[in-house]
């Protein structure tokens, strides 16, 4: 079996600037690279090894993995819930074509793992409060959420279709110390931490 090797997608996020430390902790520095659509000089020492990388950009993604070795692909690039109302068909393109692209490469790759995060934004409103169950009818209200649910189809196709083994979590609002507010509806609370505490307020729980 191939040593694991990681290409990690949308490391500069608030998941992937926590993961990419974490994986590497685990598997070695070398065997996970970052990859986001921001310029080498732009990420900190860090992050590297980095690659400049657009998902959209299927034949650059395909040469990558081949040209790399990569045996497992965490797809984290997404447009969030509010940024996605404003733009819709750019949320759509981004979370629907960017999973596709690394579903089909892993596939052509003969990866061994792909980790793609959906969202407890698949259930909608109209999902029950409490224990709400996994097979719960689906109704989502905003592109995010009809993307995630729309992805978690494809990732059950790509796994029926072609054994593609394909981890997923429906994550529920995240807050995160290290990366700025990217556009979610729990952003809010991230904002209000990392303003009081650039104004030297601390928080007592």
């Amino acid at each position: 079996m191939k040593k694991t090797k990681i290409l990690l997608i949308g490391a500069c996020g608030q998941i992937g600037s926590e993961l990419t430390g974490a994986l590497r902790t685990k598997y070695g520095r070398d065997q996970v690279v970052a990859a986001d659509i921001r310029e080498r000089t732009k990420v900190s020492g860090e992050m590297h090894p980095y690659v400049k990388l657009d998902v959209l950009n299927k034949s650059a993604l395909l040469m990558l993995c081949g040209e790399e070795g990569f045996t497992q692909i965490y797809l984290l690039a997404a447009m969030l819930s509010a940024n996605g109302e404003k733009e819709p068909a750019v949320a759509w393109q981004l979370n629907m074509d960017g999973l596709l692209n690394v579903l089909d490469v892993a596939v052509k790759c003969g990866m061994q793992k792909v980790f793609w995060p959906s969202s407890i934004a698949v259930f909608g409103p109209n999902a029950p409060k409490l224990l709400s169950p996994q097979a719960n009818a689906s109704t989502p209200s905003t592109v995010y959420g009809i993307s995630k649910a729309a992805g978690e189809y494809w990732c059950q196709y790509y796994f029926d279709k072609f054994g593609l083994d394909v981890r997923s979590l429906r994550y529920p609002g995240l807050i995160s110390y290290k990366s700025p507010p990217g556009g979610g509806t729990t952003d809010y609370a991230v904002d209000i931490f990392i303003k009081h505490l650039a104004k030297g307020i601390t928080f007592v729980f």
